[in-house]
């Protein structure tokens, strides 16, 4: 329920600026980035406040019980305030236009969607800001109910993001974010992708040990911690499939459209690099960039039963493993 809590400034946000964008009137844009010039003003003030450490403020820094120096913190929200204050300046927007053709300068959706983008790196950074020896030891368990909660925030900030029953109706919203019936070939194309995503994997996985086998054992113990509680296969079903549902409809549903396929990949896996940058940030790029151009190629429903089914295959490969462990030894 928290996550829900957490979100609904940002859902709301997003309701708003399609509000905006339907009405199409000058004086609510220029009030809706001037509202937003403001909002991300007193983000931060607050990164400044927490940077300077004021021990009454810095009482109040929750974040999952990691153990954060709140000057640490600070810094994101910093960058954060900073990032969406410029975004809400019209000739930045009008500059970024140029690098991506498909930005509107003048919408409201748009601007919203570049300041998300400061919302993820910024969440990054907290989340590595107390190191990875730290975050291994305060990691907590993740519950299946926490997973298709984040799951369920994504996929109604995508359609919030495409104007559901603002700007469109259920059909064209799904048209814009790209759900349609995929074609057998389709299909067999995305499962050939699905085979060789699996094997890339391993073969990086494999490399890393060699190149750092600390690392990739620490890691290894990380992702044990948190996904430990996974141990049957309709667990990782659900796993897998509101993961590759959710981040599909967000980010190639939603948000390549606007920036493209390379930036979009790009903010994938700045999102996904909760464990530091390491071989696997370059194997989220390149699923990303793959996945998007399934995506322009043919349609979002065939990239999330790639992603769906390319996180399931190595569920049930980490759950054979523990199954096999006791006959290896």
């Amino acid at each position: 329920m928290s996550i829900f809590v957490a979100a609904l400034p940002l859902l709301l946000l997003i309701a708003l600026a399609n509000w905006v964008t339907a009405r199409g009137s000058a004086g609510a844009r220029t009030a809706f980035h001037l509202g937003l010039f403001l909002l991300h003003l007193l983000l931060l003030s607050a990164g400044i406040v927490l940077r300077l450490r004021a021990p009454d403020v810095a009482a109040l820094l929750d974040l999952g019980g990691l153990p954060l120096d709140p000057a640490f913190a600070g810094a994101p929200l910093i960058g954060m305030g900073l990032w969406g204050m410029i975004v809400a300046l019209r000739p930045v927007r009008l500059w970024l236009a140029r690098l991506l053709p498909a930005l509107d300068a003048e919408s409201a959706v748009h601007t919203l969607a570049l300041a998300t983008i400061g919302y993820l790196a910024g969440n990054v950074a907290l989340t590595l800001a107390p190191g990875l020896e730290l975050l291994t030891e305060s990691a907590l368990e993740a519950r299946l109910i926490d997973v298709v909660a984040q799951a369920t925030v994504f996929v109604l900030a995508a359609f919030l993001g495409v104007g559901l029953w603002l700007r469109r109706d259920g059909r064209s919203a799904a048209e814009r974010l790209g759900l349609q019936r995929p074609t057998a070939r389709q299909l067999a194309g995305g499962a050939g992708w699905m085979v060789f995503f699996v094997f890339l994997q391993g073969c990086i996985g494999a490399l890393w040990l060699l190149l750092s086998p600390e690392e990739a054992a620490q890691i290894g113990g990380l992702n044990e911690i948190l996904l430990g509680s996974f141990d049957t296969v309709g667990e990782w079903l659900v796993l897998a499939a509101a993961a590759g549902l959710s981040e599909e409809l967000l980010f190639r549903g939603a948000l390549q459209p606007i920036f493209g396929i390379v930036p979009t990949s790009l903010i994938f896996a700045v999102s996904h690099v909760q464990y530091g940058l390491s071989p696997a940030t370059l194997t989220v790029f390149l699923l990303s960039v793959v996945l998007g151009i399934i995506r322009k190629r043919s349609n979002t429903t065939v990239a999330i039963l790639v992603h769906a089914g390319y996180n399931f295959v190595l569920g049930l490969l980490s759950l054979l493993a523990v199954y096999l462990e006791p006959l290896v030894g």
